[in-house]
């Protein structure tokens, strides 16, 4: 089974069958905030409503990481929604000028991402600038070496339901064989979607 670094980078690698953001620049350890943690994957798509993708990964093997990775991209949803949309452009021109850093398993610097602020606090400040990110702004994924499993649908689907959150989950089962579950839109359905092959309609959304 791939450990957390090769799902990532199978994703990275991937980011446009899977996830349709082939242009998208990323930072790989990007904190979400002074006191949200480090998001493993934050993809910055070039056009559309997602202004964030953020992609926490989690072998499967680990007893409580499918809780985990529900928590902590909770936690990151909520830094997520204290950005500005000028503290967006700050991150796409540091991970523009920074590519192959930005997208290491290096943790970039607040400091570095925001051009050398004197403070953290400056830093945050302007991360904040612009208009606030909405929910629908931010894209929030799961990805696990394994099949989601009925308990992690059922929970995903329920915030879905009841909250109007969506969290998608990417399996990564082998080197280049990435699927994509998605909550339905309706109690307990999961949303049918194509594969990104074109074939028929399926839950699951196979990149091979």
């Amino acid at each position: 089974m791939p450990n957390e670094a090769a799902i990532e980078t199978r994703i990275m690698r991937n980011r446009e069958k899977i996830l349709g953001i082939g242009d998208s620049l990323c930072i790989r350890r990007c904190r979400m905030g002074p006191d949200y943690g480090v998001a493993d994957l934050v993809f910055l798509p070039q056009g559309g409503k997602h202004k964030l993708v953020i992609v926490e990964a989690k072998q499967a093997s680990s007893a409580d990481a499918k809780i985990k990775v529900v928590g902590q991209l909770l936690m990151y949803y909520a830094g997520a929604l204290e950005l500005g949309l000028a503290g967006v452009r700050l991150l796409k021109d540091y991970a523009d000028a920074n590519q192959k850093y930005a997208s290491s398993r290096h943790r970039s610097s607040i400091r570095a991402i925001t051009g050398g602020t004197s403070s953290p606090e400056a830093s945050w400040a302007a991360l904040r600038k612009g208009r606030r990110l909405r929910p629908d702004n931010i894209r929030l994924v799961a990805a696990l070496d394994s099949d989601p499993g009925v308990v992690l649908k059922s929970t995903l689907t329920a915030l879905h339901d009841h909250h109007g959150l969506q969290v998608s989950v990417i399996s990564v089962v082998g080197r280049n064989d990435l699927r994509l579950w998605q909550p339905g839109r309706g109690p307990g359905v999961e949303r049918e979607q194509s594969s990104v092959e074109g074939h028929a309609a399926e839950p699951w959304a196979e990149c091979r």
